[in-house]
């Protein structure tokens, strides 16, 4: 049930803001159960309070129904150099049997930031950054005896980013979150292993056979897989994600370039849902609410603010798998809302590849607490069945990075207010009797019993005897999977057997192709998983199956195949799949992660089967342009060249949008390649066709691909185009473009010319583009010295050219330092880049010119508080936006290249959006961390990280997405400083702050 602020609400707020607000103070367990509200059909119990448990982020059970509970006590900050870490894990003892927890004892201490625990052969796998270990009790005190590391090299970051949440897969290995943190992971058992570099990635490892991999996914804290193998995660505002893409199919191919492995299946909201809190909201809350609804009462009369918020803090999502809800609860996904004091729960069903979420119950929560102490960070299934809430119970869950300096010293907060407190509950039916027992004794119970127990209704079962099994590798029990696997009566069942099977050895051939023809679609397309283990023996099966009816079984149907080898059954598998399904970009990326030497027999089973070209939707667009661009990165000229001359006989290829989407892939993939151009008769035809083509799209594209190729007579008709001042300007800047495809000494003269005498600024701007990608030495000398007479925008231009090559980066400071180029006419976004320049020299010796780093920021926030008692104008807003802020940033439905989401900004307090705006980089989110890249060749670039294939890195910037071959790179790093300029208070008056942050909260 949503809750309104009424008037008399307003009027409460408004007089807390008077008198000074008192925060509400810790509840007692007993009294914190009076505070819950729930779901029809379900109750609440107390399971374990402080001191047993004390800042509880996770729970598990051994395989005996011990229970184990991690405590994050480091947090916010890590211990002082030197200083003991505070965080442990503790077992956890109910000692009379009833049903509530009275006796603890501290299983191991001393751990840095433990965020997650795994039961593994009699011990713990935990997670703390920088390391996995491993921690077992040898002699039965509860206490642990071996502590080993597993794996280290993982990032310290802060805590709502660390390592976290161990889980065992049904396919036998352990992921692992890490929040797309860089890091270079080794083990000390393997130490002459290559690290791993898990940067934008997660990380999973097979402990029996010493095997570990990055693996696809984003999850910030909670990620949790359904009974059929699928990964959903949360990440912060974005409360539920599937990872469509499992592990290992995305290396195949290092032309495709892939931005996400996950896809957000919310039907409630993107890219943040609605929540329907019921807790009081505490003072900051109050003072945003209050404020918005004055503004509303002004800008929008008769709306009236809801205290129901947005996810700002999800995590823990876990599915449930036990057996004592209602059978329908099977598979429903829980996440916490830490920030809202409150439990979503979400329906899940299938969705092409992938899902669709659809809260539960349908205009409320779950569960809900009027205690805003309660913090449910993450769950757990039990061996009874039940769901159990881990509550965190402190008086704040945000960082203190991420609250603006003048909100935390005006509230005084304490950020480890209730670090002596934790709780966790345990969630059960209405008119359950009996309580049922958390005991199991699975880890004595002979193999054959725990074959029998993968029939088991509760997933916990079925999931600790597949463990059991894998660990003990017992060869004997091999006949009793193989009977299960093939008539077990639950598909949970045939699927555990086939896994264990594969885990000790025994999946053979007969068996994987058996499964193939199971009733229960999950079963099938794990077949096809395990498939791969025997191929080409199963080629026919995997091909069969890309025909099968259910769209997640042909989905890796189509990912197995591009595991075999190249041959026409596979290409016609794979074309007659992106016929079937053209619009559906998970298969487009499935067929295009085969290796790069299918991609020009695919296109051509395309153009053979003719009908995908009859209607050029975006997704088909895409299609085209990733075949093109995988052909090119292969560098092959003949194979260029024949698809250039297709692009201009073929009349499938008629229409602009299909040339476009062409051209602009092979651009893409020769792009790739820092060597010469290539020479080609067929390309040169071919391109001057597609140079004079009637749309403006094609002749732009035409013209970014003419620069790899040798032009030969093109490149005099060119050339005289561009210094024709009788052409229009269109036509002279696509010349000035080709020219790139010439040698220095062909056309090095005529762009500088262009540059020189232009009236024209974007004429003048192309030639400098154009003149900046040759090598050499005198090209920074011929940028810099008309500076005075550019146009602001060429200016702009210029300046990123010179600040991306050493050499010209150093001319460019020369030049500012002698005084030939005045420091205020150098580009914000500029001098952040000489501020991060990889040459020291260079940074230091501008540094006073340009004042880099000259002063706290934080002062001139505090400077600018008169700001936030200026009544804003959104409209007057919106003009400063559009200004100042839309080139990176979401406004509306129109999508901005590297600003964070800015969907849901409405729901910040006036203090943290003046600070986001004059401090920027006072907290950077990590999905828009900057990076910084440089090339042997002494080139400077950066932007967000949104790819990263086997061999390619692909960085955002402002204007175009830059992707390049790891071989070619000499450094990658992430920078501490946003790409957003500081300095903003320059540029606009306090009352177009005022305006812009009222634009801000009025929701964009």
């Amino acid at each position: 049930m949503a809750m309104r602020l009424d008037a008399r609400l307003l009027a409460c707020a408004v007089a807390c803001l008077a008198c000074g607000y008192q925060e509400s103070r810790p509840l007692a367990p007993e009294e914190a159960l009076q505070t819950f509200r729930l779901a029809d059909g379900f109750r609440i119990e107390l399971f374990a309070a402080e001191p047993h448990v004390v800042d509880p982020v996770e729970m598990v059970f051994d395989a005996d129904g011990g229970v184990y509970v991690a405590e994050l006590r480091d947090n916010p900050d890590d211990p002082p150099d030197g200083a003991r870490p505070l965080s442990r894990i503790k077992y956890l003892e109910d000692t009379d049997g009833d049903g509530l927890i009275d006796r603890h004892v501290v299983f191991a201490d001393g751990l840095l930031a433990v965020e997650g625990i795994a039961p593994w052969k009699g011990g713990l796998i935990a997670t703390a950054a920088p390391d996995i270990l491993y921690l077992k009790d040898l002699d039965g005190d509860r206490k642990a005896d071996v502590r080993e590391v597993l794996y280290t090299g993982f990032a310290l970051a802060h805590v709502e980013g660390r390592l976290s949440n161990p889980r065992f897969g049904l396919d036998n290995w352990f992921y692992v979150v890490n929040h797309s943190q860089p890091g270079e992971v080794v083990s000390p058992k393997r130490p002459r292993a290559t690290p791993i570099s898990v940067r934008n990635r997660e990380f999973r490892f097979d402990p029996l056979r010493g095997r570990a991999e990055a693996s696809p996914g984003d999850a910030q804290f909670g990620h949790t897989y359904n009974q059929w193998g699928h990964w959903f995660i949360s990440h912060n505002t974005v409360h539920l994600r599937h990872t469509v893409m499992p592990p290992g199919y995305l290396r195949r191919n290092p032309f495709l370039t892939v931005e996400n492995a996950e896809q957000d299946i919310s039907d409630h909201g993107r890219p943040a849902a609605p929540v329907y809190g019921i807790s009081e909201p505490q003072q900051w809350r109050i003072d945003r609410t209050a404020v918005r609804q004055e503004r509303y009462a002004e800008t929008q009369p008769g709306r009236v603010e809801r205290l129901a918020g947005y996810f700002t803090a999800s995590c823990g999502a876990t599915v449930y798998l036990g057996d004592a809800f209602p059978a329908d609860f099977a598979g429903r996904v829980f996440v916490g809302e830490g920030n809202g004091n409150l439990v979503h729960c979400d329906i899940v069903f299938p969705s092409g590849a992938t899902y669709a979420a659809s809260r539960w119950p349908a205009s409320a929560e779950f569960l809900a607490s009027t205690d805003n102490w309660f913090r449910p960070v993450n769950f757990a299934n039990a061996p009874d069945g039940n769901l159990y809430v881990i509550d965190y119970y402190r008086q704040y869950l945000e960082h203190p990075m991420f609250i603006p300096e003048a909100v935390k010293e005006r509230l005084d907060m304490d950020f480890r207010a209730g670090e002596r407190l934790g709780r966790i509950y345990r969630i059960v039916p209405e008119g359950q009797g009996q309580r049922r027992s958390l005991r199991a004794a699975l880890g004595s119970s002979p193999s054959e019993e725990l074959v029998g127990l993968l029939e088991h209704g509760n997933g916990w079962h079925r999931r600790t005897a597949h463990r059991l099994l894998l660990e003990r590798q017992d060869q004997a029990a091999a006949p009793l999977l193989r009977r299960l696997a093939a008539q077990g009566d639950r598909p949970t069942a045939r699927l555990h057997a086939l896994w264990v099977l594969a885990g000790i050895g025994r999946a053979d051939a007969d068996l994987v192709e058996s499964a193939f023809s199971d009733r229960h679609p999950a079963v099938r397309e794990n077949a096809l998983k395990l498939a791969e283990a025997h191929l080409p023996a199963l080629q026919r099966s995997v091909l069969a199956a890309t025909r099968d009816a259910s769209p997640r079984v042909a989905f890796q149907a189509v990912l197995t195949a591009g595991n075999l080898p190249r041959s026409v059954p596979v290409i016609k598998a794979l074309g007659q799949v992106l016929a079937e399904y053209p619009d559906d970009p998970w298969f487009r990326v499935a067929a295009l992660s085969a290796p790069p030497e299918f991609a020009q027999s695919l296109l051509g089973e395309l153009r053979r089967r003719g009908r995908f070209f009859e209607t050029p939707s975006q997704s088909r667009q895409e299609t085209l342009g990733g075949l093109a661009r995988i052909l090119a990165g292969r560098r092959r000229p003949r194979e260029v060249g024949q698809f250039l001359r297709a692009l201009v006989t073929d009349r499938q290829f008629r229409q602009p949008a299909w040339r476009t989407a062409a051209l602009r892939g092979l651009a893409e993939g020769l792009a790739l390649h820092r060597g010469g151009r290539i020479s080609n008769p067929d390309a040169g035809q071919a391109l001057q066709v597609l140079l004079g083509d009637a749309s403006e799209s094609v002749r732009s594209a035409a013209a970014d691909l003419a620069r790899h190729f040798e032009l030969g007579a093109l490149l005099r008709q060119t050339a005289a185009v561009a210094a024709d001042s009788q052409s229009t300007v269109d036509r002279r800047i696509l010349a000035v473009r080709s020219l790139q495809g010439g040698s220095f000494q062909e056309v090095g003269e005529t762009l500088a010319t262009i540059l020189r005498r232009a009236a024209e600024p974007e004429l003048r701007t192309a030639a400098a583009i154009s003149l900046a990608t040759f090598d050499e030495s005198s090209v920074g000398e011929t940028l810099i010295e008309g500076w005075t007479t550019y146009a602001p925008s060429t200016r702009a231009a210029i300046a990123e050219l010179l600040i991306r090559r050493r050499g010209r980066a150093a001319a460019f400071a020369d030049a500012i330092i002698s005084g030939r180029i005045e420091p205020l006419g150098i580009p914000a976004v500029t001098r952040i880049r000489f501020a991060q320049h990889p040459d020291e020299r260079i940074r230091t010796r501008v540094a006073d010119f340009l004042q880099l780093g000259g002063g706290s920021r934080d002062l001139v926030v505090q400077e600018h508080l008169g700001v936030l008692e200026l009544p804003g104008a959104p409209e007057a807003g919106k003009t400063v936006f559009k200004r100042e802020c839309a080139s990176c940033h979401l406004r509306g439905d129109t999508r901005g290249r590297i600003g964070p989401d800015l969907s849901g900004v409405n729901n910040r307090s006036k203090e943290t959006l003046l600070t986001s705006i004059l401090d920027p980089s006072y907290a950077i989110d990590d999905r828009y961390r900057n990076h910084l890249l440089e090339t042997k060749d002494g080139a400077f670039h950066d932007g967000i990280l949104v790819a990263e294939t086997s061999a390619t890195v692909t960085l955002r910037g402002e204007a175009e997405d830059v992707t390049l071959l790891k071989s070619d790179i000499a450094d990658l790093r992430q920078s501490d400083v946003s790409l957003m300029p500081e300095g903003l208070e320059d540029a606009v008056s306090d009352q177009e702050l005022a305006d812009l942050i009222a634009y801000l909260q009025a929701g964009l």
